[in-house]
């Protein structure tokens, strides 16, 4: 399934809505139940979504479901949309796949993208990420972990924050992934 972009700034306002709520999934991780795991990974699903579509958005490139690998180049978000009631809800990535895979003309970039805060946390999604395979077999030119809070450094993974993507001013979008 191909998802239609949305402009950069409707993407910054809802990283910023991301940022507010993801405190919450965090401690709603605690407790062991089916209720914080499913709200946990939309959270986290949510951000990967994010952060493919600003890829997306300032590479140029079409943005795609996993369930749909097209022709490089391309983005491809490897979590999943459930439906439920009558809104899809972002699910995160399942373990040992990467959250998103860029295909440029020149290679892939292996991207996960992760709302922990805890140094040793991200230390652990940074080993995870060079263990990240491309669905398609092609070379990987880079890989990078985006976050919300970096404190790590990580040899040959780039680490971004995730508001250095969406260079704009924040403004609330008719498509929001956040509901008010």
């Amino acid at each position: 399934m191909r998802i239609s972009s949305r402009p950069i700034e409707e993407i910054s306002w809802d990283l910023d809505e991301i940022r507010k709520i993801a405190f919450i999934a965090g401690a709603a991780s605690q407790y062991k139940t089916r209720l914080a795991e499913d709200l946990r990974s939309a959270v986290a699903g949510c951000f990967e979504l994010l952060v493919a579509e600003a890829f997306s958005v300032n590479l140029g490139l079409k943005y795609f479901l996993s369930c749909e690998v097209e022709p490089p180049p391309c983005v491809v978000w490897n979590g999943q949309l459930d439906l439920s009631g009558d809104k899809f809800v972002p699910k995160c990535a399942p373990r040992g796949k990467p959250d998103i895979e860029v295909y440029t003309p020149d290679g892939v970039w292996i991207v996960d993208a992760t709302l922990a805060g805890e140094k040793g946390v991200q230390l652990a999604e940074a080993r995870r990420l060079k263990r990240h395979d491309p669905t398609i077999a092609s070379s990987i030119n880079r890989r990078i972990l985006v976050m919300l809070s970096p404190r790590i450094k990580y040899e040959n993974v780039e680490v971004i924050e995730a508001k250095a993507l969406v260079p704009a001013q924040p403004r609330r979008g008719e498509n929001s992934y956040v509901e008010e």
